[in-house]
């Protein structure tokens, strides 16, 4: 998954170490994260880590400021292809919030730290997105009744903290440490404490107890007085170390720890004990009695005791009074928890997993994008199995076809016109996953429309925001340098490619493609299974004693097959003799199969005597057909694809590269090229001759081949099942 986190600052703080340790542990899941901060005392942890950064003033609010955040933002979200866009802070959820509103911005969530200010102007100022978390139940609630924001669309997820911590470190000294952001809001423990450090120092002087006061802030200096103040009165009371990047190597110094929020868990990983203090209140030493109290306020006593000295001095000496063994059982209850309940890896898991939520929530769709609805059983095979390769889409969602012959697609798809440009360009709003899967579709011998018409889509797809696919492409041919330009920006565009045959990736390498990762498969409509044959049809193929081979001829009229081409009528007749001379050495019939409306009437003008001209077939049922027959002769590429699926040898005309690209990578005999200088009947009949010569062995090279080719498609649906899963 691919994740922007938008944050106000990376400086020392309770948010700033949130988006931290969760950015390491996506990181670490192999997930992209790219942060978008102002900046701050975190960044060298964040190169340490090989997390992106980018700086920007969005601590600032200033309108040129705003402005420039909010065009980089937009820029880096959308060119960057990032799945889910996370805001944390006001500023940060402002420009999203606007910026969402745009079509191919990605989902968008905030995380609620604590309790924004509802008051106006800054009310107006608050945006949300449609899914959100907070970090507590309280903070939720909060939101909810001051926002008015629906309890649905807000998951609690508490911190998580990274349990990978330094060993203990041993010392004569009871060391006791406190850490938090020293500001006018969040400074009362520290205070206090530095005031009863002497009292403490006298009243357990076999402990010799230490403080150490963390943090930095408006009231720091206040802080370093009263510091003073208690070194005054008791030499060595009191250190204060200001901030600290490196906690858990302070934690390993200290015995007890006082504080609140995200640093009391890291402390509690570190198996310290904690007594719960902060400004807001005064849970005591941390246990099993105030444990679900203090997960309500995600660890920040929200609604604890008062806060004053002697609430504090009564805790503190708890602990103190404790023996060693006693505090080591309260340090192993806070590890077991926060191992249990609250380290990194589950916090990283959870927030996954909204992410996930989120994206299906906003954009789940898939959109399959091929020549599909025109009733050519080849493409029906395409649409059938990719269909069938799917991953689980969410509830409610189902997958839009565009087509010219809406009516014509099978049920469960979700049909749209196939020029209603304006309608596809809404549909991909709410679209994830695009495929490009309908066969060779990056070419231009049908029409230079035709190629501008998909690179068009692909290219508008992935500015929607739609992760793009060309499954299991064909490419070629492809003439001309428009053409060429078209083809490899499409395929560039892709968020990832397979194809269906070696001479489509040669010819993408001849154009100067990018093709690192790109892998060839197979078609996807190897997946075709048998169907049942009408009676009839079925008795006829079952007669005993009698031969069948398969002809598929096609069309040819209309395609750019290049200045040498051979005239159509000299091909057909140079096909129509040879099936004759077959069909009388063979004492075989014939068996005219039309994969498209086109191929019926051509069928019939050009069949030989015995022959028998078929009814338009399903591509299941055309594979049974092919089953009964001893080879094919044909012209439709799928002849090729539904022969290798029944094991029926296939002698291909191939009037396109991209039939005899695929008779070679499917093990079929070798492709006859009716271009060529040699191509006549004689030709056609040699290759039928060679062909019976070794038939047993080529038809276990065929089906050992076509298991391969077989497998090789789960990985197209491996692909499309990890774009679509953002992964």
């Amino acid at each position: 998954m691919r994740i922007l986190m938008v944050a106000t600052r990376m400086g020392i703080g309770g948010a700033e170490t949130h988006i931290l340790t969760l950015s390491r542990a996506l990181k670490k899941r192999g997930h992209h994260v790219c942060i978008l901060s102002s900046g701050g005392a975190y960044l060298p942890a964040l190169i340490s880590a090989q997390i992106e950064h980018v700086t920007l003033p969005l601590d600032r609010k200033d309108l040129s400021s705003v402005i420039k955040s909010s065009k980089e933002i937009w820029k880096i979200a959308t060119e960057g292809r990032f799945d889910v866009v996370h805001a944390h802070g006001r500023i940060p959820a402002f420009i999203c919030g606007m910026l969402s509103r745009r079509a191919g911005f990605p989902p968008f969530a905030v995380t609620a730290h604590g309790f924004y200010d509802p008051a106006p102007p800054r009310r107006a100022l608050t945006l949300w997105g449609r899914r959100n978390i907070a970090v507590s139940e309280d903070v939720k609630s909060f939101i909810v009744e001051k926002y008015k924001l629906n309890p649905a669309d807000i998951d609690v997820i508490t911190n998580g903290v990274d349990t990978d911590v330094p060993p203990h470190q041993d010392s004569p000294r009871l060391r006791i440490v406190t850490a938090s952001r020293l500001d006018g809001d969040t400074a009362l423990a520290p205070t206090l404490l530095c005031e009863l450090m002497p009292r403490i120092r006298r009243d357990f002087p076999e402990l010799d107890p230490t403080l150490t006061v963390v943090g930095g802030g408006s009231k720091l200096p206040e802080l370093r007085e009263a510091a003073r103040l208690a070194n005054s009165q008791s030499p060595g009371a009191v250190t204060v170390a200001g901030n600290a990047l490196d906690m858990p190597s302070i934690l390993a110094r200290a015995d007890i720890f006082v504080g609140s929020s995200r640093a009391a868990l890291e402390a509690m990983a570190a198996s310290v004990p904690v007594i719960l203090c902060s400004d807001m209140g005064c849970d005591g030493v941390l246990d099993e009695t105030n444990l679900r109290r203090a997960e309500e306020t995600n660890f920040t006593c929200r609604g604890g005791s008062p806060t004053d000295l002697e609430t504090l001095r009564l805790a503190l000496e708890r602990l103190l009074c404790a023996s060693e063994r006693e505090r080591s059982l309260y340090g192993a209850f806070g590890r077991a928890y926060v191992t249990r309940r609250a380290s990194a890896d589950i916090f990283a898991e959870k927030t996954l997993a909204f992410w996930r939520d989120l994206i299906e929530y906003e954009r789940g769709g898939v959109m399959l994008c091929g020549y599909f609805g025109a009733g050519n059983a080849g493409d029906d095979a395409t649409l059938s199995a990719v269909l069938s390769s799917l991953p689980k889409l969410p509830k409610g969602i189902i997958p839009t076809v565009p087509s010219s012959n809406p009516e014509a697609l099978p049920d469960g798809v979700r049909p749209i016109g196939r020029y209603n440009l304006l309608k596809i360009k809404k549909e991909l709003k709410n679209t994830r996953l695009f495929l490009l899967c309908g066969g060779t579709l990056l070419q231009n011998s049908t029409s230079n429309r035709s190629l501008a018409y998909y690179y068009y889509l692909s290219r508008l797809a992935s500015k929607q925001g739609a992760r793009v696919m060309l499954y299991a492409g064909g490419v070629g041919p492809i003439i001309g340098d428009e053409a060429a330009y078209e083809a490899v920006a499409a395929v560039e565009n892709c968020d990832a490619v397979t194809l269906r045959d070696p001479d489509s990736l040669a010819l993408l390498n001849e154009l100067e493609c990018e093709t690192d990762g790109i892998a060839v498969t197979a078609d996807p409509a190897l997946l075709t299974a048998p169907e049942e044959l009408p009676e009839k049809l079925s008795a006829l193929l079952s007669e005993e004693g009698k031969r069948f081979f398969a002809v598929s001829l096609r069309p040819l009229a209309g395609l750019k097959r290049g200045i040498d081409a051979r005239h159509p009528d000299e091909i057909y007749k140079a096909i129509t003799d040879a099936i004759r001379v077959v069909a009388d050495r063979l004492n075989a019939t014939p068996l005219y199969i039309p994969f498209a409306e086109e191929d019926v009437k051509l069928c019939r003008n050009l069949m030989v005597e015995r022959g028998i001209l078929l009814g338009r077939l399903s591509p299941g049922q055309i594979v049974s057909v092919l089953s009964k027959c001893e080879f094919t002769l044909g012209m439709r590429l799928h002849s090729a694809v539904f022969s290798s699926v029944a094991g029926t040898p296939a002698i291909m005309i191939a009037y396109d590269p991209k039939v005899g690209a695929f008779a070679r990578h499917a093990y079929h005999p070798a492709p006859i090229n009716p271009d060529s200088d040699d191509f006549n009947m004689r030709a056609i009949v040699g290759a039928v001759g060679s062909l019976y010569s070794n038939m047993n062995p080529a038809k276990q090279t065929l089906n050992a081949r076509t298991a391969e080719l077989i497998k090789n498609t789960k990985a197209d649906a491996i692909i499309a099942e990890r774009l679509y899963r953002a992964e």
